[in-house]
């Protein structure tokens, strides 16, 4: 299994276009230490030919002009890509935007969660996507799916969703009251796997680590995880924002309720963080913040990043 980062960062990128943290900053001005991200989404291929993208993120055609792998193939029709299908984990602007650059008469399959598939068909401007060209999947909640190109043939990987702490996505939540932004349908983990059995899960989003999460990452081969925040006030303290990163849907790395602490004794072959906020201080790699991820056996996902499992 061939895995490529197209995007590593939250919504906005980094550094984030009205953004003037410190993060932000080093970034602008070409700090080595500090690489600019796209939002977040990862290509997954079992042959290396067909690839099946993880959420389509608003950066999407700047992801695709800096992948090779993704560009039309020599000696193909003038028109043509190698992206089969596309799985979406919720329905956030930066997992679902990109969908509409796909728009130009390309052939895939699109696969989504019943809470993200309601809102691709209730707003009219995702109807761009011809019908004739693009056909919509319901992943049901447990249930293993074999991922098929556009012709119906098998790609080599399948894919079974499973409910994370989350919440509605931002433009959703007008009038409605803090209990009510929560929703056990609205946020998925991904679980993809190979013939072989080589198994990668996909959570950019998640509010807090369970204990049936921690069970089905056991003996992953590789994992890649909601990385927004670094603590949960950070945006407050950043002086960037008001809300947590509890209120916003997202553990934090640190402390006695995060992520670092709750993976900390997990058999996991390689964790990444992905999906980083733009005021998060793992972005720059010379924090001590950053430091301690590694230590603790994590990797920090950068666009362009490539594994093969």
């Amino acid at each position: 299994m061939q895995i490529k980062v197209l995007g590593a960062a939250a919504g906005g990128g980094f550094p984030q276009w009205n953004c003037r943290c410190e993060n932000c900053r080093r970034a602008r001005l070409g700090d080595p230490a500090v690489k600019p991200r796209t939002q977040a989404s990862l290509a997954v291929s079992a042959d290396g030919k067909r690839w099946v993208l993880l959420n389509a993120s608003p950066d999407l055609p700047a992801q695709l002009r800096a992948a090779p792998q993704l560009h039309p193939a020599d000696g193909a029709a003038r028109r043509g890509a190698p992206i089969a299908a596309v799985i979406l984990s919720g329905g956030d602007i930066d997992c679902i935007a990109g969908l509409l650059s796909l728009r130009e008469g390309h052939a895939f399959n699109i696969y989504a969660p019943p809470f993200v598939d309601r809102i691709l068909h209730e707003n009219q401007v995702f109807s761009v996507l011809d019908k004739k060209h693009v056909a919509f999947h319901a992943l049901r909640e447990g249930h293993a799916s074999e991922l098929l190109d556009a012709a119906g043939e098998p790609l080599g990987l399948g894919v079974e969703t499973f409910a994370v702490p989350g919440k509605i996505p931002l433009y959703q939540e007008a009038g409605r009251d803090l209990p009510d932004l929560l929703d056990a349908q609205a946020v998925v983990g991904l679980r993809l796997w190979d013939k072989a059995g080589r198994t990668l899960f996909f959570v950019p989003g998640c509010a807090r680590v369970t204990p049936e999460i921690l069970r089905r990452f056991e003996a992953a081969d590789a994992v890649f995880f909601d990385g927004t925040l670094w603590r949960d006030d950070e945006m407050i303290v950043a002086g960037v924002g008001t809300k947590t990163g509890a209120r916003m849907g997202h553990v934090s790395l640190s402390g006695r309720d995060g992520s670092l602490a709750a993976f900390s004794g997990a058999k996991i072959r390689r964790k990444i963080y992905i999906h980083i906020n733009n005021t998060n201080p793992i972005l720059c790699d010379d924090s001590p913040e950053a430091e301690m991820v590694r230590a603790n056996g994590w990797d920090i996902a950068w666009d362009g990043m490539e594994i093969t499992l």
